[in-house]
Order: C-alpha cells, then structure tokens, then sequence
C-alpha cells in the first residue's frame, strides 16, 4: 500500500512540473490570425490570399488525413500548430496552402513518430490530393524550417488538457463522473479530444490561448460552469489548475460561451462539425485493375439473326442445351475447399475446334481426356 501512496505521489509531481513547463513555454507558440479576413489594398483578386475559411478547409483534411493514416492526435494538433504559426507571420497565396497543409503534417509526424513506419512523401501527396510534387514539398519544408527556425516542439492545447485530464485523474475527482457515465479514463479523454480536434478546424478559436482552450473544454465537459457547487473537490482542484496556468477568468467565461454554442452544434442531429471526405478520381485503366472481376468476362460470340452463332455454324436446341449443362461456364473453376478453406483451381477440357461453343483461352488438358460434349471426338484429335 505504501508504494502505491509512493508511485501515486511521484505520478502526480511528475504531472504538474510538466504542466508548469508546459505553461511556461505555451506563450512562444501561440499563433496570431486576426490578419487572415483583412483585404488590403494591394491583394490581387485573381490571386487572393488564404482566408480564415480557407484555412478551416486545410485544418479539416488534414484531421480527416489523420483519422485515415490512424496516426497520434498530438501529429494533427502538431501539424496544426505549425501551419497557424507559419500563416501569423507570412502571407501565403490560395493556391499553396495545400502544399503548405501537407509539408506542416509532414514535418509533424517526422518529429512526433519516430520509428513508426511512416508515409512516403509520393504516398502522402497523391492520398491528400494536394496537387503538388514531391520536390514543391522539399522546398516548402526548407521554407517552413526556415521561418519557425527548425523549433517543433510546440505545446498544444491538447498538451494541456491532457495534462489537466491526468491531474484530475490521479487525485480521484473524477471518478464519481466516469463511474457514472460508465467510462474508463481513457476513453473519456477520447471523447474531450475528439471535440478539440473540433475545435481547432475553427478560427475563431485560435485567439483563445492553449491553456484558455484546453480548460475550457474541460470544464465544459465536466458540466462545472453550472454546478459549481455540487462538487467542492473538483472545483477547488480546476481552481488550482487555473491559478497554475494563469488563466485570465474573463477570457474564460468568453472561450466557454463559443464552447457551448459550438458544442451544441457539434452535438445536434443536424451536425455542422468538420466531415472532410477525400474523392478519388480514376481513369478506366486503374478501374480494370481495381475490378479483377472485369479480367474474369469473356467475349461471348454474337448470335446473328439466321440462328447460328458467331462463328457461322448452327445447331439444334437440344445440342444447346446440353452444352449448357456439362460444358463449363469458363476454362477455370475456383472450388474452395471447407477443410482447408484453400481456393483450389480445377482446369476443365476445351471443347473441340468443330463445336465452336466457346472460345478456347487454353490448351487441351492431357490429363483429363474427355470427350467433347457435342461431338464426342477428342478435343486434341478434332483440332488436329
């Protein structure tokens, strides 16, 4: 018991020296994008610069590129965290955010998934559908390690409320609230990140500051802006977090408002959150190779209106039909076996030359030496 108390006690300092150095460094990585919706005189509108809209547009494919590569949240709100700062301090065209998007997740997952195996940057750029080449992302890579000054170790808002999350956890305030929603801490933090993912595909939230946001997601979550007094523990331990992360209370109480309406969005049957869905448009060549069914077809002989097939010959309705029954539908027969659930392939004879029932795509079997079904000659014997 003692060195649970022991390992309980060092889990929760190792927590908070990290929250204090988080919060120190937090204010260096703090985006700035109230210029993005300011059209200044010498803006060409035939090559406008990236508006805030826009650049919401970016953030939701790459969370949706994230979701499809099942990479770590921190990549996306790292990738985020990059692409906000780069566009604080430089003015970038429309027609490179997409490279600029997909170089600031590049850079992320290189620095956060180590060991991982990890995209190619071909792979990256045809999947995220940004229309650039491999050497457009070298060369937009350069330029954003240039600017940030190769500095990607940002605290992220999602830094932050994993660490208030933890905090809470570790002093057993939150059980009550997970036992009551039937959830293991884990999972509860699933779903608070999930809602910031959220979050960050909006603009209007990058004014708040990382700790601004990621308290007021907790709270919002935890219900304590209504109930502050129905749980004395839980608010004097958020009271102690805001006062370690020098929390202004008016900004607060603004991001919880934003929160609420946005949350009751995101929560509404008639949903308005971010549903990116990337669209792939192949030629008829990549279709074919897509449908190996379409490899399998075979070219059936036009049947003229004179009665005789494609090859020029007829015969009666009852050769038809038996040639129906007993000659195969193709030259290979795919028969899976139940014992060993192996798909074995069993080759069938090729009917005869005279026949002409179906065109032959191969040899004549010597090991199975059957008869043709019409004729009753040897397939190799009537070819010969």
């Amino acid at each position: 018991m003692r060195n649970m108390c022991d390992r309980h006690a060092a889990d929760l300092g190792r927590l908070w020296y990290q929250l204090q150095t988080a919060v120190r460094r937090a204010p260096s990585y703090q985006p700035n994008l109230i210029y993005l919706d300011m059209v200044e005189d010498d803006d060409d509108p035939r090559d406008p610069v990236v508006s805030s809209m826009q650049r919401d547009d970016a953030v939701d494919r790459l969370r949706c590129l994230n979701r499809c590569l099942r990479f770590k949240h921190e990549a996306f709100a790292l990738a985020v965290n990059i692409l906000d700062r780069f566009l604080s301090i430089m003015k970038v065209r429309v027609k490179f955010l997409g490279c600029l998007a997909i170089t600031s997740y590049f850079i992320a997952i290189n620095v956060l998934e180590e060991g991982q195996e990890l995209p190619s940057p071909v792979h990256l750029i045809r999947i995220s559908q940004c229309r650039c080449t491999e050497a457009d992302l070298f060369r937009m890579e350069g330029i954003v390690c240039q600017k940030l000054y190769h500095d990607f170790g940002a605290v992220t808002p999602l830094t932050l409320l994993q660490l208030y999350h933890g905090i809470c956890v570790t002093t057993g305030i939150m059980d009550a609230i997970l036992e009551k929603r039937n959830l293991t801490p884990a999972e509860h933090l699933e779903q608070i990140i999930a809602k910031l993912e959220a979050c960050l595909c909006r603009a209007p939230f990058t004014k708040f500051t990382a700790p601004v946001l990621a308290m007021s997601l907790l709270m919002c979550e935890l219900d304590v802006f209504d109930t502050r007094d129905s749980d004395p523990g839980l608010c004097s331990t958020l009271n102690t977090l805001k006062v370690a992360s020098q929390i202004n209370e008016q900004h607060l109480v603004e991001c919880q408002k934003k929160l609420e309406e946005f949350l009751l969005q995101y929560s509404s049957p008639v949903s308005r959150r971010p549903t990116s869905r990337f669209t792939w448009v192949l030629s008829s060549r990549t279709a074919r190779q897509l449908r190996p069914s379409m490899q399998w077809a075979m070219d059936l002989p036009t049947i003229l209106e004179d009665g005789t097939d494609g090859y020029g010959s007829s015969g009666s309705s009852e050769e038809d039909i038996s040639s129906e029954e007993d000659s195969p539908r193709s030259d290979t027969d795919v028969v899976c076996s139940d014992d060993d659930d192996v798909f074995q392939t069993e080759i069938k004879s090729t009917p005869c030359f005279r026949c002409h029932i179906q065109k032959s795509r191969q040899k004549f079997c010597p090991i199975q030496q059957q008869c043709c079904n019409t004729c009753g000659q040897l397939p190799q014997q009537a070819g010969a």
